[in-house]
């Protein structure tokens, strides 16, 4: 029987194929997906494939999600500069806690390497985990160092709280830290308190365009978003409210209380998404998922909700004393 040659594909047509399985520009991808797989697959072709492949998993794979892919991470950038090249990170290496000075160490080492090109970043990290007067090891200054580095950002999703990076307990008229990050044109936090120094520090953010705050705190019957927004800056903006229905905000429809008397060019649209809640899911954790999944794959950005066109109130419901 005559053996059968191997046929050899033309170069283009196999980086072709690399470049017809990637992903959206804006998605990331974690180390066990298929099109991670495949991309370090072809590292392994030839020169050319390596190259293409490289780049690609550059701009979509950069996801550490762990302390050992932090700190693998940080020993090729000193041997392949072209690592800190990078626009998008995905970023988790802590476990329950950021009491771990090493790992606070590599993250702010990874921002000094990244903090000129990143612009867009996702973090799973527990800041609220350890509070300032329990850092006996400045494990936060470390962190409060590196974050601030990221001057270029225009993207950030912070899973699990507000980007909670203080140094002391409670400073009255502290800023926000996102505040730092003046090329932001979204923004998307978990439990912030929403009072009037929040829209004070969100006017400043000049480049803001989407805003997205997941089970906020401080939604009060007499709170006027639009008033305390306004009050400081006239640019167009939108708002999501994100939370399980059990804990999303309703909406007044008393006349007199109506935004547009505030807003009558609507600039600012502002819209509650309700995730839905089954059996005995956590609603943080549930919320948590659905955020980090919809940042992860660049969908956050154009979530639609129900318009509320007059200022929120909580609803309450008071058990009948039968």
């Amino acid at each position: 029987m005559e053996q059968l040659k191997p046929i050899h594909l033309p170069l283009e047509l196999v980086l072709n194929i690399i470049t017809c399985s990637l992903p959206k520009a804006n998605v990331l991808l974690a180390p066990s997906h298929p099109i991670t797989q495949l991309l370090l697959s072809f590292t392994l072709v030839c020169k050319e494939t390596c190259r293409v492949a490289r780049r690609c998993l550059l701009q979509h794979c950069v996801y550490l999600s762990s302390e050992a892919r932090l700190s693998s991470y940080l020993l090729t950038i000193s041997t392949r500069p072209q690592y800190r090249t990078i626009t998008a990170l995905f970023l988790a290496p802590f476990g329950n806690t950021i009491d771990n000075q090493p790992t606070a160490t590599w993250v702010r080492e990874l921002f000094n390497y990244t903090c000129t090109t990143l612009k867009r970043l996702i973090i799973d990290i527990p800041l609220r985990s350890l509070y300032p007067e329990d850092d006996h090891l400045g494990v936060r200054r470390i962190l409060h160092q590196g974050f601030k580095r990221l001057e270029n950002l225009e993207e950030l999703v912070s899973v699990r709280d507000e980007l909670y990076l203080s140094l002391v307990d409670v400073v009255a008229g502290e800023p926000a830290f996102w505040t730092f990050f003046p090329k932001l044109r979204r923004l998307a936090v978990y439990n912030p308190d929403i009072s009037p120094s929040f829209w004070r520090d969100i006017s400043k953010m000049e480049k803001l365009e989407t805003l997205v705050l997941t089970r906020a705190d401080g939604i009060r019957s007499d709170s006027n978003f639009k008033t305390e927004y306004f009050a400081h800056c006239d640019r167009n903006l939108k708002v999501l409210l994100v939370n399980v229905d059990d804990d999303q905000v309703r909406y007044g429809n008393m006349r007199r209380h109506r935004w547009n008397n505030v807003d009558p060019k609507k600039k600012m649209t502002i819209s509650t998404y309700t995730i839905p809640l089954f059996m005995d899911d956590d609603a943080i954790e549930v919320c948590q998922d659905y955020i980090r999944i919809g940042s992860e794959y660049g969908t956050l950005w154009d979530w639609e909700g129900e318009i509320i066109p007059h200022p929120p109130i909580i609803v309450q419901l008071v058990a009948s004393g039968a």
